[in-house]
């Protein structure tokens, strides 16, 4: 079985890494190395070996240059992707030279049930990367979380003695703050134990007055960080709001090196995070995927959750994070088994 991968060379974003990730651990026969015509991140380009294929996106028309695709996918047999193909009309092409695609969805970005886009052609396997399932037009489709590497545990277990060490990674900001950034931010107003949080953003000086408190300190990286597991280094707790999504990456990354989760109690949460938030319910918003309810938290709730954090709730989580996280080691014979049943 011949594998194409659609990549991203983006190192500091969400496609990026997901494409980076499975070509680190799956076996690859060519690459399509689709190309941004204003990259937001650094890019990795030569870190994709072997077979490449350099083509750019036209993002103005959503395509791609349709003579050298089509060639490209006449030397595969299935193509994995991330959320896209990048022009809708790739999977008839690949149909049409006898290979497959699959793409593994972000739910949220999913718009093929919607006026206007009825036309654009699925593939011959949608992947979900959690049960996830904001609205009833999503297609079916296996649940294929996005594994770890077998990372060392770097995470700092708790003897209560030290400070309690947070992490929020903003990331770029989504449609209406989706990591929930504000609320961790102002819940430190409430702080009532010694805390140092940690952020980690892409876009500068995002809150140029933190709340001041004796009891919490903050650590500012408000840039690309160059190395992201660098990030999860001598943490406890990943403190991640997050008020709606299908997949979480820097909750899984967390948990991969033994970094305890707390994100809301709402799905898919439960398949992401360990310890939970309180969420004041549910509120209906319009995203590109239609009509979808996100989670409302309150910065009070935040701060008394992690006020209440005992070193046993803390270093049980971190437990449990990084024994139960999917990782490669386990799930690359199933991502190659089943692309091979797609393949036949």
């Amino acid at each position: 079985m011949r594998i194409g991968l659609i990549a991203r060379a983006e190192t500091a974003r969400g496609l990026g890494v997901q494409t980076r990730n499975f070509f680190d651990h799956m076996p690859v026969s060519s690459t399509l190395l689709v190309e941004m015509p204003n990259p937001d991140s650094t890019l990795d380009v030569d870190g994709y070996t072997g077979q490449v294929l350099r083509v750019p996106v036209d993002t103005r028309h959503h395509t791609l240059p349709e003579e050298p695709v089509r060639d490209w996918l006449s030397t595969v047999d299935v193509v994995f992707t991330v959320e896209t193909t990048y022009d809708w009309r790739l999977p008839d092409w690949a149909r049409a030279a006898g290979a497959r695609t699959v793409i593994q969805g972000n739910p949220e970005f999913f718009r093929h049930h919607l006026p206007g886009f009825g036309h654009q052609a699925h593939p011959d396997e949608w992947w979900w990367p959690t049960s996830w399932r904001p609205f009833p037009e999503l297609p079916a489709g296996p649940v294929m979380p996005v594994p770890m590497p077998d990372m060392p545990r770097i995470a700092a277990p708790s003897t209560g003695d030290e400070p309690l060490r947070l992490l929020h990674v903003i990331g770029k900001r989504a449609h209406l703050d989706r990591n929930g950034s504000d609320a961790v931010i102002q819940a430190m107003r409430s702080m009532i134990r010694p805390t140092v949080l940690t952020l980690h953003g892409l876009e500068g000086e995002l809150w140029p007055d933190m709340p001041r408190s004796k009891r919490v300190s903050y650590r500012l990286n408000l840039s690309e960080t160059s190395d992201r597991w660098s990030m999860y280094v001598d943490q406890s707790v990943l403190v991640m709001p997050r008020k709606y999504g299908g997949l979480c990456l820097p909750a899984l990354e967390a948990a991969a090196c033994g970094v305890a989760v707390m994100m809301p109690r709402v799905s898919p949460n439960d398949e992401l995070a360990q310890m939970f938030l309180r969420c004041r319910g549910l509120r209906p918003t319009n995203l590109a995927c239609g009509r979808v309810e996100i989670a409302a938290v309150n910065p009070m709730d935040v701060s008394a959750a992690l006020n209440a954090l005992t070193p046993d709730a803390i270093n049980e989580a971190q437990d449990a994070a990084y024994a139960n996280v999917p990782r490669w080691s386990e799930w690359r014979d199933r991502y190659i088994a089943r692309l091979e049943r797609i393949a036949r």
